[in-house]
């Protein structure tokens, strides 16, 4: 794909949410280093459920944003919405690209619940099975709604940044948190603080074949023996939810849901005449673990406060046990799931992860990065719970 036209040159990984921006700054080379991150919170009326809703208004922010935090212009951005969806198809072998393009089009004709011709559309071989009848192969194939992703392109030329490619923000995840099988050192838990189309030096979407763009070459990572039984869950609450199931390196589901922290916050702050900021505070004071006898402040925004994050947390653990069950339904030799990974700003919400592990009955391990070089200082006075899709964003592979 030529991610990178230069080992020396610094991208940037830009996640744009409900609720805010998120920035990451990775060094070129043979080993990327995390230089510079930077957030800032994000008004209603822009970004609204992954969709861009106001281009000239979120390209404003995006501009002023970068320009305050000095980050250079070439960027890879990534999506998350309802509109994108991610099969895994069992196909014959077929060696020819060709004529393994067309049967990928083919099946996700009746697999993708969108008309191609308003689609951008893409494919990865996951592995290949001989078993002794001609063999098979599992391929995921992932289609976004071609306008959501335009608009999203539209906000960064218009913020006068260089677009290398949209990503899907699922892959970016898997990316950032993936950690080999083992003991996870404990300086990774979180707790603390392909490609849609590629872009090029232009901003133009380069031709690929058959008209379409490239989606998902960050998915056709190797999946070694030992991690091809079992898959982990990786459960992003920001603002909105996102979950993947990863196999490996490899992500072979994904669910976007419109409930997040961001809904939680303006749920309380409707109810109680908040101001987006003084909820989003409000949830990560009272959060779920403590007695909210104990707790100072006004008694009605704290009751307020702990039912709209008891409510919001079951609605979304009840969501991942129905994802789990789809998953296990839909995807061709589902391996079970038997760990969750919990990221994005939720895991600073005290309890949360708790509160999904007794609901899963799993391990749920709160993280906001996995094995990432980061130059002392690059991450002072940031949350660093909101940096994982951008961290993923920005670099080309798992860590090593």
């Amino acid at each position: 794909m030529g991610l990178l036209d230069s080992k020396t040159r610094s991208v940037v990984g830009l996640d744009i949410e409900p609720g805010f921006l998120a920035a990451t700054e990775f060094s070129g080379g043979g080993s990327p280093e995390l230089v510079r991150a930077a957030t800032e919170t994000l008004g209603p009326g822009l970004f609204h459920e992954g969709e861009v809703v106001d281009v000239d208004g979120l390209a404003d922010r995006v501009r002023a944003f970068f320009r305050e935090h000095d980050l250079p212009k070439r960027i890879r951005l990534g999506v998350a919405s309802q509109k994108i969806a991610l099969r895994v198809l069992e196909l014959p072998v077929i060696n020819n690209e060709q004529e393994l393009e067309a049967a990928v089009r083919f099946q996700a004709q009746e697999e993708l619940p969108m008309p191609l011709e308003q689609a951008v559309l893409d494919y990865r071989v996951l592995e290949r099975v001989d078993n002794g009848e001609g063999g098979k192969m599992r391929v995921v194939v992932v289609g976004a709604r071609r306008d959501t992703v335009e608009h999203l392109l539209a906000v960064a030329r218009k913020a006068g940044l260089q677009p290398e490619f949209v990503d899907l923000s699922a892959f970016a995840m898997i990316r950032a948190l993936y950690v080999p099988p083992g003991p996870v050192p404990e300086e990774l838990a979180a707790a603390d603080p392909a490609p849609l189309p590629e872009i090029g030096p232009d901003g133009e979407p380069l031709a690929a074949p058959e008209g379409e763009a490239a989606v998902a070459e960050a998915t056709a990572a190797t999946v070694t023996s030992e991690e091809t039984d079992v898959a982990t869950l990786y459960c992003y609450v920001g603002g909105l939810t996102n979950l993947a199931i990863g196999v490996g390196q490899s992500c072979v589901f994904n669910r976007v849901l419109q409930n997040g922290v961001e809904s939680m916050a303006a749920t309380l702050a409707e109810r109680r005449g908040l101001t987006l900021d003084h909820s989003r505070e409000w949830l990560r004071y009272v959060g779920l673990n403590r007695e909210i006898d104990g707790l100072e402040g006004e008694r009605e925004i704290i009751e307020e406060a702990r039912e709209v994050l008891s409510h919001g947390a079951r609605r979304i653990a009840d969501e991942i046990r129905l994802s789990i069950e789809y998953y296990h339904t839909t995807v061709p030799n589902a391996c079970r799931v038997e760990m969750t990974v919990m990221a994005g700003p939720g895991i600073a919400i005290e309890g949360l992860a708790g509160f999904f592990e007794l609901e899963l009955g799993m391990p749920v391990q709160p993280r906001s990065m996995g094995q990432v070089d980061v130059r002392p200082g690059a991450l002072d006075g940031v949350e660093a719970s909101e940096l994982t899709v951008a961290t993923g964003l920005a670099l080309d592979k798992v860590p090593k």
